[in-house]
């Protein structure tokens, strides 16, 4: 998780690792530096832009470019503030969206947000909007915790009715549409909206009878505003604690430029944690952790995207998506477990890069290049992955010093086009000619985030920081202490 304390620190080895990237530059192949030179430009730009400097104030002169801090603080924020100092923060994150624009950057404080930010304006090369969680607290003066972000909402399950008929169960939803299911005493998965079975889409099945099949999925009526749920177990819904998902994205830019994430946890949303949309443009995504969406990052339509040291897992769909003619997307150095899909590229996306990322345990591939052009993979550990851990269709790729393990007798090191199954690194080699130098044994695994520890801290965390804070206030002020 990210730490506010060790921020410049991790500045600092962001810079190493950008260096180590230049220089590897200068052993692959002269088709591939451009692409390497252009990220290394990309990550100096993001990381100048994170560099805490004493930005000017709205009270400079007009002819004078301001640049201003905001903070969001869920213990003691209140949104009828200005939110320009830690006395004065917004208590709501979605403030943010119209407040912000180039040069502007925002800490927001430790604490479980339900809600989301759309971004209404563009940084520039030289003043880039950074949005910054500040975990430690080193910056709003809260106590430390995780900053989370999450498009579900904690429901009351006595609403729901059985259908003994079906053994499923009803409730009504008539304010907001329900994009997704959480079983939030689970692992975390999104239930699986029947709407998207091939009973359903294909096979003509009616909805409630493919619910009554299904463990772990819904069906939202539109029509009725009311959802039907089958629970994992079948047990009533009150066996478990439930949430609804209402809101497609954490954090989201359409057509935005020049804009940095860092450092949230994101859950349970209904597209993405962080969703780069429609032409946006020289954005990053920084160690951030999204988990239990559809994508846990998603690229749209956008080029000269950065997704770096981030954590994503339990993702629905794919854990990073690069997709609809995205170009110059680059994933470096995330770890990426137990989605459908680890990294993905689709729909004519192109020139994109996968280096030093750690990929395993995810349902169907580790990585997928799909009808995209000019991707290239080098330094991937792919492990564990249970269908394949490369997989192209279609495409036009260029993969150097990765590693592949498999450790089930029917997964696949590698799945080339329709034909092309490889269940070992040397056929791969010999037949596709890529990864000549790649190895098939890798290191050690990291451990797993721990949801529920994250779940209970996040709801925990206000009240007791507002304790904390309350009595510092009171030591502060008593007779003879020291402000």
């Amino acid at each position: 998780m990210f730490s506010a304390v060790s921020w410049l620190w991790s500045v600092h080895a962001a810079k190493l690792g950008a260096k180590a990237i230049v220089s590897d530059v200068l052993h692959l192949p002269m088709t591939t530096r451009g692409l390497t030179q252009r990220f290394c430009c990309l990550l100096g730009s993001v990381l100048l832009s994170l560099l805490p400097v004493q930005w000017t104030t709205a009270t400079e002169p007009d002819d004078v470019e301001t640049h201003r801090v905001f903070y969001v603080r869920q213990t003691v924020g209140d949104d009828a503030n200005d939110g320009l100092s830690p006395n004065k923060a917004w208590r709501s994150m979605s403030m943010l969206g119209k407040a912000l624009r180039a040069g502007d950057s925002a800490y927001i404080g430790p604490g479980l947000y339900r809600e989301e930010a759309t971004l209404a304006n563009s940084g520039t090369a030289d003043a880039w909007i950074t949005l910054i969680a500040d975990t430690t607290g080193a910056f709003t003066g809260d106590p430390a915790g995780v900053v989370m972000v999450t498009g579900a909402e904690a429901i009351d399950e006595r609403i729901f009715v059985e259908q003994p008929a079906l053994g499923v169960f009803t409730a009504p939803s008539p304010e907001e549409r329900v994009l997704g299911i959480v079983e939030m005493d689970g692992p975390q998965y999104l239930y699986k909206s029947v709407r998207g079975t091939r009973a359903f889409l294909k096979d003509g099945v009616p909805a409630l009878e493919v619910l009554a099949g299904l463990p772990s999925s819904f069906f939202y009526d539109r029509d009725a505003k009311a959802v039907y749920i089958h629970t994992s177990d079948g047990r009533p819904p009150t066996a478990h604690e439930i949430e609804f998902i209402h809101r497609q994205s954490g954090i989201t830019t359409h057509g935005k430029e020049h804009v940095a994430v860092v450092g949230f946890t994101f859950r349970h949303m209904g597209l993405a944690g962080i969703n780069f949309d429609l032409g946006s443009s020289h954005c990053a995504a920084i160690h951030n952790t999204s988990y239990g969406a559809w994508q846990g990052i998603r690229v749209c339509n956008s080029t000269d995207v950065m997704v770096v040291d981030n954590t994503l897992f339990r993702n629905s769909n794919c854990g990073v998506y690069f997709l609809s003619a995205s170009a110059h997307g680059y994933a470096v150095g995330n770890v990426l477990y137990q989605n459908s899909k680890g990294i993905r590229w689709s729909s004519d996306s192109a020139h994109g890069m996968a280096l030093n990322n750690l990929v395993f345990a995810n349902h169907d591939t580790g990585i997928l290049i799909q009808n995209a052009d000019d991707i290239r993979l080098s330094g991937n550990v792919l492990v564990n992955n249970v269908i394949s851990q490369l997989t192209v269709k279609k495409s036009r790729y260029r993969s150097r010093g990765n590693c592949f393990e498999t450790r089930d007798s029917e997964q696949l090191v590698a799945q080339i086009d329709f034909t092309g199954r490889y269940k070992t690194l040397l056929e791969y080699q010999q037949a596709v000619k890529q990864d000549l130098d790649s190895l098939e044994r890798c290191d050690a695994l990291p451990a797993k985030e721990d949801v529920h520890k994250l779940h209970a801290e996040s709801l925990a965390y206000a009240e007791r920081a507002r304790a904390r804070l309350a009595k510092e206030a009171t030591k502060g002020s008593s007779p003879g202490s020291s402000k």
